[in-house]
């Protein structure tokens, strides 16, 4: 007979996990200061005051350490988004709340922002362990909690269901419209060559465009 497996307890469980969040914080913490490179099992272990052997029991490699750092990244932008859109009012200011709630949160990060976007362009074998099914399985199920929000504000059941897919569509457009403006602030603060606008301008200009987008939507909300 199979022995049976050891279950641990619910103790165990919850001083793993405290443990664990706490690694992560840590690996966080070196990121935001030292970039993607800063962030070595050695590093973060360091930091902790404990051997290396050890963190392994907590993540068993670099690229599971990293693979998790990005999820708790992601997680604290979605959730920063969403708090951003849910103090909104106005159905109108919406979209424009998302790109400003989004440039806030990376505009002093960008160590962050890199290291979740970045990657996936820049390897061809991406260096942390982000690939296809990362992104599929585990990235796109929490940026979609936030293209719900927007389009439950957006919508109503009267719309056909073309009209809800116009509206979900618009609202990633402008999502990654913040992130490839992001990325171009990433861009000029690496190479030291400030764009010609400023932060401002840019972020103002952009939430403009869409909240003017959610305006002509909310003036002719039929179906088409």
């Amino acid at each position: 007979m199979n022995p049976v497996k050891r279950q641990r307890s619910p103790r165990v469980k919850k001083k793993r996990e405290q443990m664990r969040h706490e690694i992560l914080t840590v690996a966080r913490d070196i990121l935001l200061q030292e970039g993607a490179e800063g962030v070595t099992l050695n590093a973060v272990s360091g930091r902790l005051d404990m051997t290396k052997p050890a963190l392994y029991h907590y993540f068993s490699s670099k690229e599971a350490l990293a693979r998790s750092l990005v999820m708790t990244l992601i997680d604290e932008e979605i959730d920063a988004l969403m708090r951003a859109v849910d103090e909104v009012e106005s159905d109108a200011n919406l979209l424009g709340a998302m790109i400003r709630a989004f440039h806030a949160h990376y505009s002093n990060r960008l160590h962050a922002f890199r290291f979740v976007y970045g990657q996936s362009q820049l390897y061809t074998v991406p260096e942390f362990g982000i690939d296809a099914d990362m992104i599929r399985h585990e990235i796109t199920p929490r940026t979609r909690r936030l293209f719900e929000q927007l389009e439950a504000r957006l919508t109503d059941s009267t719309m056909s269901a073309e009209r809800r897919h116009s509206v979900r569509r618009l609202a990633f457009v402008a999502w990654t419209s913040a992130l490839g403006l992001v990325t171009m602030l990433g861009i000029a603060d690496a190479t030291h060559d400030p764009l010609l606008h400023s932060d401002e301008v840019l972020i103002d200009t952009l939430a403009k465009v869409f909240d003017t987008q959610v305006v002509h939507h909310l003036e002719d909300n039929g179906p088409h």
